[in-house]
């Protein structure tokens, strides 16, 4: 039976490029909706209208479960990006791709 190295599906770009593209796009998400929610929160601590403030809560619990879930991938891809760029890494997928 042949042992055949698998090969990269993404032709136009590295393993170790699309981790970090992936590491930075989840942080950059969090952020994204970590200031959606301080922006939600000051319109809901301003807020007069009650009625209003219902919505504003449950876009506000949609917005954390965005963020957990952000938090997960980034911290996730964290560690798959500082692995990928170990010494033993590097060259591992130098010039095999």
């Amino acid at each position: 039976m042949e042992n055949k190295r698998p090969e990269f599906g993404i032709k136009e770009h590295s393993v170790i490029s699309i981790a970090t593209e992936m590491h930075n796009h989840f942080r950059d998400l969090q952020s994204y909706y970590k200031i959606a929610k301080g922006n939600l929160v000051s319109q809901l601590e301003a807020m007069t209208d009650e009625s209003k403030a219902t919505e504003i809560q449950e876009k506000l619990r949609e917005i954390e479960e965005k963020i957990t879930f952000f938090h997960v991938l980034n911290n996730a891809t964290s560690t798959v990006d500082t692995v990928l760029h170990t010494e033993q890494m590097i060259a591992e997928f130098k010039n095999k791709q």
